[in-house]
């Protein structure tokens, strides 16, 4: 009798271990593209040399912009003080438009990308992954953009710096 019990339990417990899935499909499955905000300032008015810094942005607040142009409701960012933002990029369309609200003064920034079908594993499926072409945007307060990492992936890097005045 005590042995039928130790075998049971046997059984049960390598029931219990093959029926656990090893990949539990933690990964982010959704790319973000990263923003950090920057200055630019003059050190050597000969040369004509300058130097990067990056800031805090005093306040913030980040919408998105639909095709046909008005605005999406939900605000994806409202801060008192921030330097780096994530932005979702569009998975069903070729561009992504943003409307920057600094304090009271308003840019437009617009991520032209391609978007590709990443597999992950049988039991996670897909994600969309971007490859950054152009950024375009309005100077108000933006003074320029540079890309810095091309492929936005499930990663928390930085793609985009922005150049505030």
């Amino acid at each position: 009798m005590k042995q039928n019990t130790y075998l049971l339990l046997i059984a049960i417990l390598i029931l219990g271990i093959s029926c656990t899935s090893s990949e539990d499909c933690t990964e982010d499955r959704i790319a973000k593209m990263g923003v950090g905000f920057y200055t630019r300032a003059l050190t050597d008015t000969l040369r004509k040399v300058y130097t990067t810094k990056a800031i805090n942005l005093d306040t913030l607040s980040v919408r998105g912009l639909a095709a046909n142009g008005t605005l999406i409701d939900s605000i994806l960012y409202k801060s008192k003080t921030i330097q780096n933002i994530y932005l979702p990029l569009n998975k069903f369309e070729t561009g992504s438009k943003f409307v920057l609200t600094f304090k009271t003064t308003k840019d437009t920034i617009e991520i032209l990308h391609t978007n590709t079908d990443y597999y992950l594993s049988l039991e996670c499926g897909c994600m969309k992954v971007h490859s950054i072409d152009t950024v375009l945007t309005t100077t108000n307060l933006i003074d320029s953009v540079k890309i810095i990492n091309h492929k936005v992936n499930a990663t928390n890097a930085e793609h985009v710096q922005i150049f505030i005045n």
